[in-house]
């Protein structure tokens, strides 16, 4: 879609597919009533169609799809950051702000954000000078202007505007709808690939869709540009375009030592994008919705034959032994967390258990561990099996999380019957 509009859309006007959604994306369960919303906005009228049955917005026209960007799927990518910032925020500040590259004429993601979240505040930059008059626009029409600024971007190999910043902004996340393709052939062929018609079609500008090296290329410079500035901003996000695009994203961030990151999908009704995010934080996202696939080793489970309150008590036990204070939250399954203040599991700090002073800091990572029941267990057995899932939750060190994880895992397969070298159901997958 384009982000340029000839007219000016007011944010409750704008709507879309329904499909796939976010859990909390509002439109999940409740899809725009084009009718309703073409009486109320007649310009809008021309672009419904089966006003009688099934309204829709025709997104095969261009001048629809100029209108207005489709809602309920850019909402998929803030209330993503959302997650993302909850989780790896102790503590939620009073006041958010956010940096949208390429904020485009509609200024949708900043609308969308301020909207959806009273403490959220946006810095927005683009390299048109037109749609920065017409963002303002909307900006204005939405009565936002103390909490979204604007910036033209003169410079197009800069992708983060610095000197333009003040030095004291602190930024929670950063995002980025870049462009897809890196020549108008590249657009051709990938319409001619497609095998079903396409449900809309591609009217964005040649800044708005086309860079040197396509979205790869852009992605590349941002994520070497992030290296430069790295705790300014708390996640460095892009949206995504084209999935072939995801694994050499992710192969330059580990190129580069980067191995705080994760990849989600948004898939709305006929259309996929994806998403990326790095950080250079020690605090990592475990919890929201990402690919397995392409996620850090991060996350353990091991599968044990014995009910969760044996598993409980024989966790409890070992990390007692290792002088390992923990939190823990009761429910339907538990889950207990903590953070070493030293590595007393090692076969030297073993041997010198009394010898080992912890460290005064907040700890070498932190770890997340949950004991499930599972009821998949065999009918036949008389007790429930339990399902251990580490997560490694925070720090730098991803060795040393996994020494302590083998260890754990080592202790707690005696502690229920399983004897070296043997295993009981998948105890050896990675999630």
């Amino acid at each position: 879609m384009t982000k340029r509009t000839a007219d000016i859309a007011k944010l409750d006007d704008l709507g879309g597919s329904i499909h796939g959604m976010h859990p909390r994306n509002q439109y999940k369960n409740n899809p725009p009533n084009f009718k309703q919303l073409a009486k109320e906005c007649p310009e809008l009228q021309p672009f419904v169609c089966g006003l009688e049955s099934n309204p829709y917005i025709d997104f095969k026209n261009p001048e629809a799809s100029r209108l207005c960007p489709t809602v309920p799927n850019r909402l998929n990518y803030i209330l993503w950051l959302q997650d993302l910032l909850k989780e790896t925020m102790q503590d939620k500040p009073d006041h958010i702000l956010g940096m949208d590259i390429g904020v485009g004429a509609s200024c949708i993601y900043p609308l969308l954000g301020c909207v959806s979240d009273p403490t959220w505040s946006f810095i927005g930059t683009d390299i048109d000078q037109v749609s920065i008059e017409y963002a303002q626009k909307n900006v204005e029409r939405n009565q936002l202007q103390d909490r979204i600024t604007l910036i033209h971007n003169t410079d197009p190999n800069l992708i983060f505007l610095w000197d333009k910043i003040p030095l004291n902004s602190r930024f929670a996340f950063s995002m980025c709808n870049p462009p897809f393709y890196e020549s108008e052939d590249e657009i051709k062929d990938n319409s001619q690939a497609k095998l079903l018609e396409p449900s809309a079609i591609c009217t964005g500008t040649k800044g708005e869709m086309i860079t040197k090296g396509g979205e790869y290329g852009f992605i590349e410079r941002m994520i070497k540009e992030s290296i430069l500035h790295k705790g300014r901003i708390k996640w460095y996000t892009s949206m995504i375009g084209q999935k072939k695009t995801i694994k050499p994203i992710v192969n330059t961030l580990k190129d580069l030592n980067i191995n705080n990151y994760v990849v989600t999908e948004f898939n709305q009704g006929k259309t996929k994008r994806w998403a990326i995010g790095w950080s250079f934080d020690t605090q990592r996202a475990v919890d929201a919705r990402s690919l397995d696939f392409y996620r850090p080793k991060s996350q353990f489970t091991i599968q044990l034959p014995k009910d969760i309150s044996h598993v409980h008590s024989k966790t409890i036990d070992i990390l007692q032994d290792l002088a390992i204070k923990f939190n823990q939250e009761d429910g339907h399954h538990i889950i207990l967390e903590g953070s070493p203040k030293a590595n007393t599991w090692s076969r030297a700090a073993r041997r010198k258990k009394n010898c080992v002073t912890p460290r005064d800091c907040d700890g070498l990572f932190g770890f997340r561990c949950e004991l499930i029941p599972n009821n998949n267990s065999d009918a036949s057995r008389t007790e429930l099996d339990t399902i251990v899932k580490m997560s490694w939750m925070a720090g730098e060190d991803r060795n040393l999380f996994e020494s302590f994880w083998n260890h754990l895992k080592k202790r707690l397969e005696e502690a229920c019957g399983i004897e070296r070298g043997c295993t009981f159901g998948d105890s050896k997958k990675k999630v």
